[in-house]
């Protein structure tokens, strides 16, 4: 049928029958979907330019064990949660972008400052919250975009102890909480943009107007500051990584800058991680492996196949990274959570779930029940997450995920409405099947390299897991 625009009632009616019956000729029967992998592989789209230095491996040890980890996003900006000037929620922005997305200029943001005073903080609280809710080690906001810090500098005033009526050191407090703890202690610090900074990258020009026509002078900004304060935190503060973020440099200048933090931390404290976001912001970049030791992947950002490096996910308990007392915040519950996680380890990855304490220096009851039940889970199930291997396989399957330990696999069942996983390739045999926790026998059947295994009914919203004990260590033929 040869058809001109525009389209006729008839023929819009014919097109759109047309596509129904498409969509129907290609939605496969709830039988096949029951069994087969997703279509893949699927690939994450991150490149690498460089691979990682060979002694990145060492390094990186612990953290790929770890699996699990919080985010505090903490300043400042926490003690307006959101509201405007005019008492008017910010609309979609994280929180933590207060001073840019109501327009404050520095005298006027600086004044926020006198009003934190975070009398209810208390580090081990936090690293409790922390280790209950089953995570291995913490990242911190030690600056943020703002400039302001959260330790006691000796290069800036614009400081919790000089700036604040709280005039304690909580990142020292902290650091010593996770020491007790067994938790690992991260820095996150904004290193292009400081907008307590004329001289950084992307100082929006109202944010000084008593320094228009002052020329950028991005050097200044590097040697006093923010190098500086990177060995300080490195050296004074012990930190076991730093978490770059927004290398907004101009396009020449991404390289060159990032190699000089990389190798600061590098001479510095050979032990210490560095993010991929030291560098690159985007996956659209080819990533300088060299300079760093794991991807971070963009905000929230479950990855959608395998990656070629060790990465980790920056997820959230809510939309915003900052506090948030806007009105209708949604909490995400363990059993949106969870899924996540697993989803993320299964791929490659780790997850850290953030949260933002109040200007008071708490952490919000919701998000605490809510970590503390994904913490109940993994006191059960981290068998089949800490310490694992991403899934054998390049595809991915519809009643869940798999991680894997030498002769183990775990299916982790997201989707209960499947009642059978089927697993193809098998180098070796099933010994064992039994659910994780309860240890509830599973029903198997393993023909040559396929093998069936029947999913029981479990009730409940959160993921359960099955353990797959073989005869030798798990390895899938061609």
């Amino acid at each position: 049928m040869t058809i001109s625009l525009p389209l006729s009632p008839m023929e819009c009616r014919v097109l759109a029958a047309l596509f129904l019956l498409a969509c129907l000729c290609v939605t496969p029967a709830s039988g096949e979907q029951q069994n087969r992998p997703n279509r893949g592989p699927r690939k994450s789209g991150y490149r690498l330019a460089t691979k990682p230095m060979p002694e990145s491996e060492a390094r990186i040890g612990w953290f790929k064990d770890a699996k699990l980890g919080m985010f505090i996003h903490w300043g400042i900006y926490s003690t307006r949660g959101g509201i405007a000037p005019n008492g008017e929620p910010m609309k979609g922005a994280y929180t933590e972008w207060y001073q840019k997305r109501v327009r404050l200029n520095n005298k006027a943001y600086s004044k926020l400052a006198a009003e934190f005073n975070p009398k209810h903080f208390n580090a081990d609280t936090w690293a409790t919250i922390a280790k209950n809710a089953g995570m291995k080690y913490i990242i911190i906001t030690a600056k943020h975009h703002d400039g302001f810090c959260i330790f006691d500098s000796d290069f800036t005033a614009f400081d919790i102890a000089d700036a604040t009526p709280f005039q304690r050191d909580p990142l020292m407090e902290l650091r010593e909480a996770c020491d007790k703890h067994g938790l690992k202690l991260i820095y996150y610090y904004s290193h292009a943009q400081d907008w307590e900074q004329h001289h950084a990258w992307q100082t929006d020009k109202w944010i000084f107007p008593d320094m228009a026509g002052t020329p950028v002078d991005h050097e200044k900004y590097l040697t006093t500051k923010a190098l500086p304060q990177v060995r300080e935190l490195l050296t004074k503060y012990r930190a076991d990584g730093i978490w770059f973020d927004t290398p907004r440099f101009a396009e020449e200048e991404i390289v060159p800058i990032s190699t000089r933090f990389s190798e600061l931390v590098r001479k510095t404290n050979p032990k210490a991680l560095i993010n991929s976001r030291i560098t690159h912001i985007s996956r659209d970049r080819a990533l300088q492996g060299h300079l760093f030791d794991y991807i971070s992947l963009g905000d929230q950002k479950v990855p959608r196949g395998k990656l070629p490096m060790y990465a980790e996910v920056p997820d959230s308990i809510h939309h915003s990274y900052g506090y948030d007392k806007r009105p209708n915040v949604h909490y995400k519950t363990a059993a949106e959570l969870l899924p996540r996680v697993i989803q993320t380890v299964a791929r490659n990855a780790n997850s850290v779930i953030n949260v933002g304490p109040t200007g008071l220096g708490e952490i919000p009851e919701q998000a605490q029940a809510n970590l503390a039940e994904i913490g109940d889970w993994m006191k059960t199930h981290g068998e089949g997450v800490y310490g694992t291997q991403p899934t054998p396989y390049d595809s991915f399957f519809e009643w869940g995920e798999i991680t894997m330990q030498d002769d183990t696999l775990y299916l982790h069942i997201l989707d209960r409405t499947h009642t059978v996983a089927t697993l193809p390739r098998l180098a070796s045999q099933i010994q064992s099947a039994t659910v994780l926790g309860s240890g509830e026998a599973v029903t198997f059947k393993q023909d040559g390299a396929t093998a069936t295994v029947s999913l029981p009914g479990i009730d409940g919203e959160l993921p359960y897991v099955i353990r797959l004990k073989f005869d030798a260590p798990v390895t899938l033929k061609r």
